[in-house]
C-alpha cells in the first residue's frame, strides 16, 4: 500500500497506450551521459576536470590469521589515489595490454576477482582498448568459471591471486585462454599448473609498468558495441552471458545523474562530488558495476571494502584489542547500497540488540521506533526523543555515522525493514528495480516518496509496459475491477538500457538460449522491451509495484496459486526467522516453509520450553518446531495472507544458507533447487 500524502504529484504517468513513464520524461528516453560515446570516456572526462580530487581508496591487509579454519585479517588505514593518479593507472594498464598481449578490439577479457580498486581499473583499461569485459562471480566454482571463459572465447583472464588455484584446477580444459593477468603475486603451484597448460602469466603491476614506459594509443569501441559480457549468478543450471552495450550503461548513468533523478531529495543530491561511497558488493553483478561507473563519472570518492569486513564483528575481522574498525567505520560513507538480504540481517541483529537492552533504554528504543513509524507515514525519516537518539546513534556508528541515503535492489525489501532502517539510521531508504538485461537501475523510488513495497517510477532511460498473463489472472483490465483498481501484468522494460541479448556460441548453439533471445525481447511501437517474468502493478501514485514472479508462482492441487516470494516476505516478520524459503508442490493442497532461525531467539524459546541441546537438536525438537510454526502461522494471518498461502508445517535449518555453501547466489538470492535437494529428507518428513 502507498502512504503518499494527497498533495504530492504522481511519480509516474501512464500514457494512452498503457506505458508508464517518469512524470518528468513522458515519451522521451535518455540515451547517454553528457557527450560520452563509451564508458572509458566518462572516466577520462571526470579525471580531466578534477585531477586532484580524492578518487578511490583501499585498506591494506597487515596480518592474516587462521581462526577455526577460516581466514581473518587485520587491516590498515585507507590508502588513496586522486582521480589523476587513478586515471594514470588505467591509461598505463590499457597501454600495457595493447603492448604485451595479442588482443584485438572486440576480444573478450574476463575479470575473475573480488570487488577491489584494481577490478575497475582493469575494466577501464580494457575499455580503453575497445575490449569486452567479461564478468564471472568470484564465488562461482571451477565448472562455472570454465564454462564462462570457454563460451566467451576469452583469450585473457584478469584474476585474483587466490582464484588462480581455481583456474589451475581446470587449466587443461580451456579452449581459448592464452594469458592470465594476476592482480597480485600468484601461488607458485597454481602458476606452474597454468604454465604447464600453455598459459602465460603476467602480473598486473608489470603490465602497468610496460604501459608507462611505452604508452599506446587508446582504441575505444563505439557506442553500440558490447562493453560487458555479464554472466548471471544463476539460481540453477549454467549462467547466461548477457551482452550489454556502452550506450546501455551510459544511458543508466545519464538518468541516474540527471537533475530530476530519484537520487535528489528536497534539493539535495546524493550523487555529488562530496559524496563518499562504500564499495563492497560484487562487481560481477550489474547493480554494483552500474553504480560505480556512475559515481566515477560524477567525481564521487569510492572506498573499497568486503562483505566480510564492513563492520567490526564481520566474519573476516580478526578480533584485536582495541577492536579494529570495520570498513564503514573507517570510511564514514554517505551512500550505502545493499541487497535486501544484507538489510534483513542488520534488521534482525539490531532489533535483537534493542530487545536485550535494560528497561529504560529498551523503552526509549521502542518509543523511538514507534515515533519513526509515525514520521514515515508523513513522508519523513528518523525519529525524535533524546534518549532514542542516543541509542540509535550507537547503531549508526556501525556504518560510520554519516549515511545520508540507503538504496536497495535485486530483491523485494519488506516494509517493516524499510521503516526500521529509515528510523534507526535517520535517512531515506529507497528501493530500485532492474535486471542484468536492463542494466540494473530501471526504476528507483523518488527521494521524497516513502511509499511501501514499491520500486518507484521508471528512470528517464526506461519505460514500463504490463503484459496480460492469463494463466496467473493478471490483466490490464484489473484497473476496472473495484476490488483491485490497478493495471496488472508481466513487467516489460523498454528503452536504450535493454541489453543486446544472450551470448550464443555459433559453433555449438544452446537451443534454450536461442529460444530465449526470441521470446524474451519484443519491439512495440518502435521501443525494444525485455520481458522480465516479474508480475507488477501500477499504483495510483505512478509507481511500479512487483507483486509476483512467474517462476515463483506454484499452483496447488486445489487450483490456488501461491506466490513463494510474497509469502517469504511475510515470514521475515516472524520473530524466529532469519532467512525463509517457501516450498510448494502442485500435488499438494498446502505449502511448507524452511527457516534458518534467529539463533539467540530460538535458544531463548528452547529455555522457556525446558528443551536442551545444540542448535541441530533444537531445530529438530518437536516442541520448538511447533512453537515456531504457531508463531509463523499467527504472523501470516495478522498480515492477511489467504489460508492456502500460509505454510502449515515448518522445517528449521541449523546451517544458515550462504553463497559459500551454495544455497544462495552471489547476490543472496535463494537457490531453490539446491536447497530442496540438500533438505530433501526433512521435507519428506513433513510434506505428506
Amino acid at each position: 500500500m502507498s502512504c503518499r500524502r494527497a498533495e504530492r504529484e504522481p511519480a509516474g504517468v501512464v500514457d494512452e497506450n498503457g506505458v508508464l513513464w517518469k512524470a518528468t520524461q513522458v515519451g522521451k528516453l535518455t540515451d547517454g551521459f553528457n557527450s560520452c560515446t563509451e564508458i572509458y570516456q566518462s572516466l577520462a572526462e571526470s579525471a580531466k576536470t578534477r585531477p586532484e580530487k580524492c578518487c578511490a581508496g583501499q585498506r591494506p591487509i597487515l596480518e592474516t590469521h587462521q581462526v577455526d579454519g577460516f581466514e581473518q585479517v587485520v587491516l590498515g588505514d585507507y590508502e588513496w589515489q586522486t582521480y589523476g593518479q587513478y586515471f594514470k593507472t588505467v591509461e598505463d594498464f590499457g597501454s600495457g595490454l595493447a603492448k604485451t598481449l595479442s588482443l584485438h578490439q572486440g576480444d573478450t577479457v574476463v575479470i575473475y576477482a573480488d570487488t577491489q580498486r584494481a577490478w575497475m581499473q582493469a575494466a577501464y583499461g580494457a575499455w580503453r582498448q575497445g575490449l569486452v569485459v567479461g564478468t564471472i562471480y568470484a564465488t562461482l566454482g571451477e565448472e562455472a568459471a570454465l564454462y564462462g571463459i570457454n563460451q566467451s572465447k576469452a583469450k585473457a583472464v584478469i584474476a585474483d591471486a587466490k582464484l588462480l588455484k581455481v583456474l589451475a584446477s581446470v587449466a587443461g580444459r580451456f579452449t581459448s585462454l592464452k594469458v592470465v593477468v594476476a592482480i597480485k603475486e600468484p601461488d607458485e603451484k597454481a602458476k606452474a599448473a597454468l604454465v604447464a597448460a600453455g598459459i602465460t602469466i603476467h602480473l598486473m603491476d608489470d603490465l602497468i609498468a610496460v604501459g608507462a614506459e611505452a604508452p599506446q594509443p587508446a582504441t575505444p569501441a563505439s557506442s553500440d558495441d558490447t562493453a560487458v559480457l555479464m554472466y548471471t549468478s544463476g539460481t540453477c543450471g549454467n549462467p547466461k552471458g548477457v551482452l550489454i552495450s556502452h550506450k546501455a550503461i551510459l544511458s543508466v548513468v545519464g538518468a541516474t545523474a540527471s537533475d530530476s533523478s530519484a537520487t535528489t531529495f528536497k534539493g539535495t543530491r546524493y550523487i555529488r562530488p562530496s559524496a563518499v561511497y562504500l564499495a563492497y558488493l560484487p562487481l560481477a553483478h550489474i547493480m554494483e558495476l552500474a553504480v560505480e561507473i556512475t559515481l566515477y563519472a560524477c567525481g564521487v570518492t569510492v572506498g573499497y571494502g568486503t562483505t566480510g569486513t564492513v563492520t567490526p564483528t564481520a566474519p573476516k575481522m580478526f578480533q584485536t584489542t582495541p577492536p579494529q574498525l570495520g570498513d564503514a567505520q573507517a570510511l564514514k560513507p554517505t551512500m550505502f547500497v545493499a541487497a535486501p538480504a544484507v538489510l534483513d540481517k542488520v534488521f534482525v541483529a539490531v532489533k535483537t540488540k534493542f530487545e536485550g537492552l535494560s528497561g529504560l533504554l529498551n523503552g526509549a528504543a521502542m518509543k523511538g521506533l514507534e515515533r519513526g513509524r509515525a514520521r514515515f507515514a508523513r513522508d519523513q525519516y528518523g525519529t525524535s526523543g533524546l534518549l532514542a537518539g542516543l541509542v540509535f546513534k550507537k547503531v549508526k556508528k556501525l556504518l560510520g555515522g554519516r549515511i545520508e541515503v540507503m538504496l536497495t535492489g535485486s530483491a523485494p525489501l519488506s516494509a517493516d525493514v524499510q521503516i526500521f532502517m529509515q528510523t534507526v539510521f535517520g535517512c531515506p531508504v529507497r528501493q530500485g528495480y532492474g535486471l542484468t538485461e536492463t542494466c540494473a537501475a530501471s526504476c528507483i523510488t523518488l527521494g521524497v516518496d516513502n511509499s511501501r513495497s514499491v520500486v518507484g517510477p521508471p528512470q528517464e532511460s526506461a519505460c514500463i509496459r504490463l503484459r496480460d498473463w492469463e494463466e496467473g489472472h493478471y490483466r490490464a483490465a484489473d484497473k476496472d475491477d473495484p476490488k483491485i483498481g490497478m493495471r496488472r501484468g508481466e513487467v516489460l522494460i523498454g528503452g536504450p538500457t535493454v541489453c543486446k541479448g544472450y551470448l550464443v556460441d555459433a559453433a555449438n548453439p544452446d537451443p534454450e538460449i536461442v529460444q530465449k533471445n526470441v521470446e524474451d525481447f519484443v519491439t512495440i511501437d518502435g521501443i525494444r522491451y525485455f520481458c522480465t517474468g516479474d508480475i507488477g502493478q501500477f499504483t495510483p501514485d505512478g509507481n511500479l509495484m512487483i507483486i509476483d514472479r512467474k517462476k515463483d508462482l506454484v499452483k496447488l492441487s486445489m487450483g490456488e496459486y501461491v506466490a513463494l516470494s510474497k509469502v517469504e516476505n511475510v515470514l521475515k516478520a516472524c520473530k524466529y526467522t532469519q532467512l525463509p524459503m517457501v516450498h510448494a508442490s502442485s500435488t499438494m493442497a498446502y505449502c511448507i516453509a524452511l527457516i534458518c532461525p534467529v539463533v539467540p531467539k530460538l535458544e531463548a524459546l528452547a529455555a522457556e520450553l525446558a528443551v536442551e541441546g545444540d542448535l541441530p537438536a533444537l531445530c529438530a525438537n518437536p516442541k520448538v518446531r511447533a512453537a515456531v510454526t504457531a508463531d509463523a502461522i499467527a504472523t501470516c494471518k495478522a498480515l492477511k495472507l489467504s489460508k492456502f498461502e500460509i505454510p502449515t508445517k515448518i522445517v528449521l535449518v541449523p546451517e544458515l544458507w550462504t553463497p559459500d555453501n551454495g544455497m544462495l547466489t552471489a547476490v543472496n538470492k535463494l537457490k531453490r533447487k539446491p536447497i530442496v535437494e540438500k533438505h530433501a529428507a526433512d521435507i519428506s518428513d513433513v510434506y505428506v
